[in-house]
């Protein structure tokens, strides 16, 4: 009897209810979550029919060439750069990627009845007779005692545990795709420059990296020049200093030694010559470029300059 009756506590119970509801919560949870994606790069990316983008400008330092000391010439601009929105934030991509469903049900039924039942009679009977006076006792006594006990306990517990489990899923490989597309769009909009014509001044600057080489070629060859002059100077001063009073062999080397301290002197000034050529020319070249850039056409900027004669071009 007792196992009918725990059977029957659990006939009927709704599983498909207790198991299928959660899953579809858990399912149209996940739906919502992926709506608020595609809202996210709805309200977030675009801005109607155009995409959302974030403006960043900052100065850059740009060498131009070098100048007759051989320094740098850095030029300051401003450079202005376009990004979508997209690809500067995180999109949310939430996943349900787990649901636990735990149900625990407990019946405990019993049931006790107990019976007991006393019962108890006495009699007792007194009588007395006498010729005498006449007289007579008698005397009854009896007892019944019933005791009936009924007993019936019952408990019933039931538990229902759902756990869901969310987590940030990876990126689509669709969006992954388009994000890598906008990742290389991402350069540099336009360097601002409106003082200047900017192939005018390209073309200049090219001109002052030429004029910059060239100087660097003549320095060095001067510097060449230089240390075989310093040499030849040593080997005329050995050369009279050793003999004081020197024969005649010795007299010729010490002309031959002063005749290559005079040609390494000419050599030396002759490249000088072409050295301070050279860095006129450059320091010609960069005064067109900063006319240039302060919005003069090349070709006037050529006239202006005074040429080797100190006239005007």
């Amino acid at each position: 009897m007792a196992l009918e009756s725990i059977k029957n506590q659990f006939t009927g119970l709704p599983m498909a209810s207790l198991i299928g509801s959660p899953l579809k919560a858990a399912c149209d949870a996940q739906t919502m979550l992926a709506r608020s994606t595609v809202d996210f790069i709805k309200d977030v990316g675009f801005d109607g029919d155009k995409t959302r983008t974030a403006d960043f400008s900052f100065d850059k330092n740009i060498v131009t060439g070098k100048d007759a000391s051989g320094k740098d010439i850095i030029e300051q601009n401003r450079v202005s750069m376009e990004v979508p929105v997209l690809a500067i934030v995180n999109v949310p991509s939430l996943l349900v990627d787990e649901v636990d469903i735990t149900f625990d049900m407990e019946v405990r039924s019993s049931e006790e009845s107990k019976e007991t039942e006393d019962k108890k009679g006495q009699f007792s009977v007194n009588a007395k007779v006498g010729w005498g006076p006449l007289s007579a006792t008698a005397k009854v006594s009896g007892s019944v005692a019933s005791h009936k006990e009924n007993t019936r306990k019952s408990d019933n517990s039931a538990k229902y545990h759902v756990e869901v489990h969310a987590s940030q899923a990876g990126t689509p490989e669709g969006l992954s795709r388009v994000l890598d597309i906008i990742g290389e769009a991402v350069a540099p909009k336009a360097i601002d420059n409106k003082t200047s014509d900017s192939s005018e001044m390209l073309e200049q600057l090219d001109k002052v990296n030429e004029a910059g080489r060239d100087v660097d070629v003549e320095r060095a060859k001067y510097q060449v020049c230089q240390t075989k002059l310093q040499a030849a100077e040593r080997k005329y001063q050995e050369a009279i200093s050793t003999n004081e009073a020197p024969n005649t062999g010795d007299k010729k080397s010490a002309d031959a030694e002063k005749t290559a301290v005079d040609d390494a002197k000419k050599s030396a000034k002759e490249q000088q010559d072409k050295l301070e050529k050279k860095q006129a020319e450059l320091e010609k070249q960069q005064m067109i470029l900063q006319l240039i850039r302060q919005g003069v056409k090349k070709e006037v900027a050529e006239k202006a300059l005074p040429t080797e004669d100190g006239s005007g071009g």
